[in-house]
């Protein structure tokens, strides 16, 4: 009978195939989470520039450039998400 301390498949820490379903699963959750995020913010653009061009040709023209700089602030956070999950399936 061995003790778990000797046994070293006894530690998930030192088994590769577990440690690498465990990177899949996690790096699978993370690609969901910010492609939920990037809906998100997409949804936000497109409605911003719905509600953008209603004031806009309705006559409101001082609305314009808020909400230019709202959807580049949107376009930056989205880039920056693509970086992120470029700089997370680069292989090791």
């Amino acid at each position: 009978m061995s003790t778990p301390d000797t046994n070293p498949s006894a530690h998930p820490r030192t088994d590769p195939p577990a440690r690498r379903r465990f990177a899949e699963q996690s790096r699978t959750a993370i690609v969901t989470g910010i492609l939920c995020i990037v809906l998100i913010i997409t949804l936000m653009q497109l409605w911003l520039l719905t509600a953008t061009m209603n004031a806009f040709l309705g006559g409101d023209h001082a609305v314009a450039w808020p909400a230019l700089g709202a959807s580049l602030v949107c376009l930056v956070l989205n880039l920056g998400l693509l970086r992120y999950l470029c700089l997370l399936e680069r292989p090791r």
